[in-house]
């Protein structure tokens, strides 16, 4: 790399030559990439350098503006105060007795002609303000301030700030105090042809030449920027040139004001001293240091610079010493400084909350990080109720975001899972940096925080609804699903923050009619195989089989099951016992997984409904003729299904749901635990 550095930052440095070396010295195409990456580091580095450069500079561009502000405004007012010294001392060496005659005869003939020049020139001013106003849609009143002019007006091109590309057509009008900019009109109707935009008073704006971009011109008027471009180097220079003359003006303006103030100011101080110099002793005034003085344009460069913790540590100072000192500054000065420092804590507010904003064309790519600087400052503006509203719009953009990268690309089940995993790990961390981060002792905002989080989670699952609630979806899908999702949502109590309630209320109304209709489904699938089932022992071909089938009734906790064994592959269970076990089994478990008060009644049901079902068809089947010989076997199943299989099925739920005494279980063995040993012929 460093012998990269030296070579390209030869005198003589040919990019053609170093190629074509390069190429030659290079073994393989593993060489060439290497040195590939190299440039491109290198080019990197040069980047991140001139950047810092342009940064610097920039910082000082704008201190070394302020400076030449600075003295420009002394030297002007010392030009003037030469200009008035001159005057002074050229009229008392022309003054005399004869000359003072002469001069008043003059003055009676001269007045009265400035007087009629005066009232045209005053009538062609008015005039063309009002030609102005009646050129310009929605235009404020211009005559409504004394001396005002018109000083330059022209058509400029309004380009992009960032992009440098051309945004509008305008047309501008420069006046003494103020720059009025005014778009074109498409469809005029009438004498407008220009409609209003936007005004800019000229002590609030500064105008850049730029000479990266042709005939350019850039305006600053906090916290907004505009570029222009004028259709030759000509115009520009003019604009430029009436910019700074009606600068000058209104300069001169201010200090002439300042100065009639300030004397009109000491006069009546010191009559009021005169009057109350024998009750009251002399109070000295505080002389204000410099950095309240220039505290509104330290404000603003801070601000236009970035340093939004340097202007906030400025406000706090300001504030406490306004508290310190308030009561030996006059009352006039302590407003004016008050009203500036309000100006710009309202300035840095916006600029704050701009940070914040999320609109589609300017997503917050930085994430909660990047909110973090920008809430910190505004809590300490007192602003938490605005920051609050605003970071909670980041957060559900950023929330948002992340849910768009989760794509339904295999099963039901596996999609659920990843969209409940990204949405409660993203809320979890958006709950630690809001409760710890941002708002960390703020009961207000907290209730704000729960509020969006009950209205995220219930958008959450009408999206999750929609994909999970379709048809031929299978509760154990469903209950596989609904076990991630309390599982996840189970995460977020760690915050004090419970949401299963908006969950299940979410999940009852859908959960319902599945359920039920898994039911219905069900019961059909039980007619079914009764239509089907011959009541035979259940032959398993060998006896592994066998012993599989009773191992796997062992492990779901049947102790005696090998009392069904007969012979070396026969159970004394048909197919369809079996079946309807292993399937019964399942629903149990997903239905134990789904179970709530709330849901409690339809799993009941459905659980009651199900196995009432399978037990009317044996008792049916032990009053058909057909099943005459078969009725040891149907007896055998049947006690096995109401004496062993019932009990451990209301034994598991008992378990998981706390209900030692379940209703449904007294209720099957009412109405089913009565099977006939002898004298079956009675039931024939």
């Amino acid at each position: 790399m460093d012998s990269l550095i030296k070579s390209v930052g030869e005198n003589d440095y040919q990019p053609e030559k170093y190629v074509k070396e390069l190429s030659q010295r290079c073994m393989g195409p593993e060489e060439l990439l290497q040195q590939k990456t190299n440039v491109q580091s290198l080019g990197e580095q040069i980047n991140t350098m001139l950047k810092k450069n342009v940064f610097y500079n920039y910082i000082q561009f704008i201190d070394t503006a302020k400076e030449i502000a600075n003295l420009e405004g002394e030297m002007y007012q010392l030009s003037h105060l030469l200009t008035e010294q001159a005057s002074l001392l050229n009229s008392l060496a022309s003054s005399s007795i004869v000359s003072e005659q002469i001069s008043n005869s003059g003055k009676e003939v001269n007045g009265v002609q400035n007087a009629e020049v005066d009232n045209v020139i005053e009538e062609k001013r008015v005039q063309k303000l009002l030609n102005i106003m009646e050129r310009v849609e929605n235009c404020n009143n211009l005559v409504d301030v004394p001396d005002r002019k018109c000083l330059h007006e022209g058509d400029l091109l309004e380009l992009d700030p960032i992009e440098n590309t051309p945004v509008q057509r305008i047309h501008c009008y420069l006046f003494t105090d103020i720059c009025i900019v005014t778009s074109w009109l498409s469809s005029r109707r009438g004498p407008a042809r220009y409609r209003f935009q936007s005004m800019y008073d000229l002590c609030n704006l500064a105008v850049v030449n730029i000479k990266d971009i042709k005939n350019s011109f850039k305006l600053l008027a906090f916290p907004e920027t505009r570029v222009f471009q004028a259709p030759n180097t000509g115009l520009k220079n003019d604009w430029l040139s009436k910019f700074e003359v009606a600068k000058k003006s209104q300069i001169s303006v201010e200090n002439k004001m300042k100065t009639t103030v300030d004397h009109k100011m000491i006069q009546r101080a010191d009559s009021i001293l005169l009057v109350h110099n024998s009750f009251e002793p002399e109070t000295p005034e505080l002389e204000l240091p410099e950095w309240i003085v220039d505290l509104a344009d330290d404000l603003d460069v801070l601000i236009a610079q970035r340093h939004f913790e340097d202007a906030n540590s400025l406000i706090s100072k300001a504030k406490q010493y306004l508290e310190e000192h308030g009561d030996n500054i006059s009352t006039s000065i302590e407003q004016e400084i008050k009203t500036k420092l309000e100006n710009r804590i309202q300035a840095l507010t916006l600029v704050l909350t701009k940070e914040l904003q999320v609109s589609p064309d300017k997503s917050h790519k930085g994430g909660l990080r990047a909110a973090r600087r920008a809430v910190r400052i505004l809590n300490q503006l007192d602003k938490s109720s605005q920051a609050c509203d605003l970071f909670l719009k980041v957060c559900s953009n950023l929330l948002k975001s992340q849910l768009q990268y989760v794509k339904r690309d295999g099963a039901m089940s596996s999609f659920v899972k990843k969209y409940s995993m990204v949405f409660f790990g993203t809320t979890i961390e958006i709950t630690h940096e809001f409760l710890y981060k941002a708002f960390p002792n703020s009961s207000a905002c907290a209730s704000a925080f729960i509020l969006w989080t009950i209205q995220e989670v219930n958008d959450f699952m009408i999206i999750l609804n929609k994909h999970m609630f379709v048809p031929q979806t299978s509760l154990s899908n469903l209950s596989e699903c609904i076990k991630v999702i309390h599982k996840n949502c189970q995460e977020l109590c760690d915050y004090g923050i419970d949401l299963q309630f908006q969950i299940d209320g979410q999940l009852r109304i859908p959960l319902t009619k599945s359920i039920n209709d898994i039911k219905e489904k069900t019961i059909e699938v039980i007619k079914m195989r009764f239509s089907e089932d011959k009541w035979k022992p259940f032959n398993l071909k060998t006896k592994q089989q066998r012993d599989k089938i009773i191992e796997e009734y062992t492990n779901y906790g049947f102790s005696n099951i090998e009392s069904y064994n007969k012979g070396d592959s026969w159970i004394m269970l048909t197919q369809n016992t079996i079946t309807f076990t292993r399937t019964y089994l399942l629903l149990l478990n997903d239905c134990l997984v789904l179970y709530s008060t709330d849901l409690a009644n339809v799993i009941d049901q459905l659980l009651y409904e199900v196995f009432a079902a399978h037990c009317n068809y044996i008792k049916s089947s032990m009053k058909n003729k057909n099943f005459v010989n078969d009725i040891n076997i149907i007896t055998t199943n049947a006690r096995f299904i109401l004496d062993i299989f019932l009990s451990h099925c209301f034994k598991l739920y008992s378990a998981s749901t706390g209900n030692a005494n379940p209703q449904i279980h007294t209720r099957l063995k009412s109405e089913f635990g009565i099977i006939p040993t002898q004298n079956i012929t009675g039931y024939i």
